[in-house]
């Protein structure tokens, strides 16, 4: 789950459409920004007709003239906590019109505002520390503190644990009470029998690297995707192949302005798009 962002085309405009299957004035560009059918003509037989003229009715798939993904919603609140160190006060626009959630449009002119707001941001360079979960082994930073969802990454409601990072430390608390369950800056996850760790199961235990302090979360924490046996990064059924590290550590690194370049590029082509055709960005 995340953001995404399109821009509509103007081919039916500008007459470069193939003829749609009814009427021309049957068709309105809606409240959403969406190409679509009037109300009083939008059955399911209209609708299926019009979704297939509109997959190749144009040079632009779906008639969209740009379709961006955003980023995950992780990376999108981490990119919201940047421009926010850096100081809204540079990006009132961004504020304004970077969604929340899914929905809404971002309107042409302020489309323009924003690719100039993007460019000091991009000029920013370093913006701060982040807190971050690392591999021992390995060095790879897996996780980082989140200030919009409290630090938290695991929601175990099987277990009754909330687990996450600090500031400082990787936490684990009671999800009713909050009590404090476990906190370690250095630690390692086992499974209590020997065998080896995966997913969630009675008998995963984490150890405070520095205390030797046990806590038997039956919570594995996961790495790295990795590929199947096949070669292939995800079955036919959406699953997924994960690493689960033996060992953990809790990190200061620097944030870079460089750590949001997909995220920067995506915002500059649907904000470019918007620009040149004078449509919204839709996001969803």
């Amino acid at each position: 789950m995340g953001l995404d962002a399109t821009v509509m085309c103007n081919c039916f405009r500008d007459g470069k459409t193939k003829p749609p299957p009814f009427p021309s004035e049957w068709l309105e560009v809606d409240n959403e920004g969406y190409f679509n059918l009037k109300k009083e003509h939008n059955s399911d037989d209209n609708w299926a007709k019009h979704y297939e003229w509109e997959q190749s009715c144009c040079g632009h798939k779906g008639m969209d003239f740009a379709r961006e993904r955003i980023s995950n919603w992780t990376g999108y609140r981490q990119f919201q906590e940047a421009l926010g160190e850096v100081g809204w006060q540079h990006f009132p626009v961004l504020k304004e019109q970077l969604p929340n959630a899914n929905g809404g449009l971002t309107p042409s002119v302020a489309s323009a505002k924003a690719l100039e707001e993007l460019e000091c941001f991009a000029s920013a360079g370093g913006i701060g520390v982040k807190t971050v979960l690392v591999e021992t082994a390995s060095g790879k930073g897996l996780y980082e503190y989140v200030a919009a969802y409290g630090g938290v990454f695991i929601l175990s409601r099987s277990y009754e644990v909330n687990a996450g990072l600090s500031e400082f430390e990787f936490v684990a608390v009671d999800a009713t009470s909050g009590e404090d369950l476990f906190r370690a800056t250095r630690f390692r996850q086992f499974h209590k029998s020997g065998q080896k760790v995966y997913g969630h199961c009675d008998g995963i235990a984490w150890e405070n690297l520095d205390t030797g302090d046990v806590y038997e979360s039956g919570i594995a924490i996961r790495g790295q995707q990795i590929p199947w046996e096949d070669g292939s990064w995800e079955k036919p059924n959406g699953q997924c192949r994960f690493e689960y590290p033996s060992e953990f550590q809790v990190e200061q690194r620097p944030r870079l302005v460089s750590d949001f370049d997909d995220i920067v590029k995506a915002l500059r082509t649907v904000f470019e798009a918007s620009v040149q055709t004078g449509n919204p960005v839709r996001w969803c």
